[in-house]
């Protein structure tokens, strides 16, 4: 097969890259994530790069800012009909990282579909797993629904938002540290807390008595119509252990479905030799696992 040119995307491409990227990788890159990404200010066109043979583009690489200054990600990492076309894989990598090399990252990390050749082409270049990221979706047609008499439940609103996210960093301790320092710290998870209130999130809290016990969260229609992206399920660390974290899962789903929602999809972290308690809290309440991710790290 003759050999990829790797070169910078032109801008009138760009708008094709999510529906190539989500093809090529039969779907574990989604089209709506893919595209608000591409149009973020955490995206520098001058950091994607293609793969064109015979004039069409058959590969692609970003190198994207994570919130953290001065902290980066690699990702869209893909190629058509990848396995045989490990070269081009090779060469958009290698692209990336001189890219990589001239901004002088203070951190570095890949996320990738655990499919081949990627993982391999990363591990050729010192890339080494560090966790396993799923996709995790729920079926809510047939959901049925629980009674709960133990956790008051409310919705967070725009006046109630700056208490709420104080306390929301607390339940994301100590499990999503590392996703904490990636957004740039405490400060800036509840600031993107309060915003994400403003950008059509929908938030209930769970509260026992007088105590604020855990949250959850989603965002309808984010998908597709009837089809909301899950923000997850978090409980204050002195609440955990005591059936909490399944009575706000059997909550958000009984809001969801009155919200005219028929499925969610949550992307959630675990360990490499074990599922982190989230994962396992959503697995046990009905969902399903349809994608896995590796997150890597030069060595």
């Amino acid at each position: 097969m003759p050999q990829s040119i790797v070169r910078n995307v032109e801008p009138d491409e760009l708008g094709g890259l999510p529906k190539n990227l989500q093809d090529w990788t039969s779907g574990f890159i989604e089209l709506p994530g893919t595209k608000n990404v591409l149009s973020s200010s955490a995206f520098d066109p001058a950091g994607c790069f293609v793969a064109v043979d015979k004039g069409s583009i058959v590969g692609c690489v970003a190198v994207t800012n994570l919130p953290r200054k001065n902290w980066m990600v690699i990702r869209y990492l893909a190629a058509k009909r990848a396995l045989s076309r490990v070269y081009a894989v090779e060469k958009l990598l290698s692209r990336a990282l001189q890219y990589v090399e001239t901004k002088k990252p203070e951190f570095l990390r890949a996320t990738t579909p655990s499919m081949q050749p990627y993982v391999d082409v990363y591990k050729s270049f010192a890339f080494k797993p560090i966790r396993r990221d799923f996709r995790i979706t729920w079926d809510l047609t047939g959901t049925p629904e629980q009674p709960n008499k133990l956790v008051e439940i409310r919705e967070v609103t725009e006046k109630t938002a700056s208490e709420i996210a104080e306390v929301y960093v607390e339940s994301l301790r100590p499990y999503w540290d590392w996703r904490t320092e990636e957004q740039g710290g405490e400060e800036a998870v509840t600031h993107n807390f309060r915003n994400g209130l403003k950008r059509g999130e929908r938030w209930l809290s769970g509260h026992v008595g007088k105590d604020l016990v855990g949250f959850t969260g989603l965002i309808p229609d984010y998908y597709n119509a009837r089809d909301a992206r899950f923000r997850g399920t978090y409980v204050l660390p002195e609440y955990r252990g005591k059936g909490y974290g399944r009575i706000l899962m059997n909550e958000v789903s009984n809001w969801a479905k009155t919200q005219g929602q028929h499925k969610m999809t949550v992307y959630t972290f675990s360990y490499l030799d074990s599922l982190s308690p989230g994962a396992l809290l959503y697995i046990k309440s009905g969902g399903k696992i349809d994608s896995e991710y590796l997150q890597m790290q030069r060595a």
